[in-house]
């Protein structure tokens, strides 16, 4: 499964291992990964080596390290994206109104993709969530069901590429702007219309109708682009 390699550029060499078992269906998300001693011996390294290996890969977010567990292949992907995001923010001096951009582009499509993949249990469950949010008073309560109404809808996409990137850049502008969600649900006039919006995207997903769902998402994403246009600073 993994054979000796050389001293030089060991962390990225057992990367690359990782990537051809995971391509030869030898690993997947979720697999425990050989013990420092046994890794060490199939690499023909020191277990120091194998130590700062697995370190580099943790921080990628390719492995989780489990306390008296182990080393295993990581499984969820919105945090591992979500600290590059942020590097990426900073150096290349972004704008707050760049990253609400590439959100606004992939919930879009995973509206669009939701509609066509919805069934009746997922539409039960998003249903549910739009409900308790019209209901609920506590606005922090409110807020984090809303980022549940647009996690559920990204999983109903199918596409995983398009989850685990929305997630971590609406979890980057969260972390730019503190409690974005509250502040924008407690507007006396967007707060109403946020509920309206939400039916409306409810009801494409209900008739399976992707290029409504879409605009109805993109609808509501110019709201959101608004709020945001107004908290950030002139250049």
């Amino acid at each position: 499964m993994f054979k000796e390699i050389e001293q030089k550029k060991i962390y990225l060499q057992i990367l690359e291992q990782i990537k051809d078992n995971i391509i030869e269906g030898n690993l997947k998300s979720g697999d425990r990964l050989p013990s420092e001693r046994q890794w060490a011996e199939q690499l023909g390294v020191s277990r120091a080596t194998i130590r700062e290996a697995v370190r580099a890969l943790e921080m990628i977010g390719l492995v989780r390290c489990q306390q008296g567990e182990g080393n295993f292949i990581a499984v969820d992907y919105e945090d591992t994206l979500t600290q590059p995001l942020t590097i990426m923010f900073w150096l290349s001096k972004a704008k707050i109104s760049q990253i609400q951009e590439l959100r606004r582009a992939l919930e879009t499509e995973s509206a669009k993709l939701a509609a066509k993949h919805m069934t009746p249990e997922r539409y039960e469950k998003i249903e549910k969530i739009c409900r308790a949010i019209e209901t609920e008073t506590d606005e922090s309560i409110r807020a984090e069901l809303d980022k549940r109404f647009h996690y559920e809808i990204a999983i109903a996409s199918e596409n995983i590429m398009i989850k685990n990137v929305l997630l971590s850049s609406a979890s980057l502008i969260e972390a730019l702007i503190k409690d974005i969600r509250i502040a924008i649900l407690d507007d006396p006039h967007r707060g109403p219309l946020i509920d309206q919006q939400h039916h409306i995207i409810l009801q494409a997903f209900q008739n399976h109708d992707p290029l409504k769902a879409a605009m109805a998402m993109s609808q509501h994403m110019d709201l959101i682009d608004d709020f945001v246009s107004q908290l950030e600073p002139d250049d």
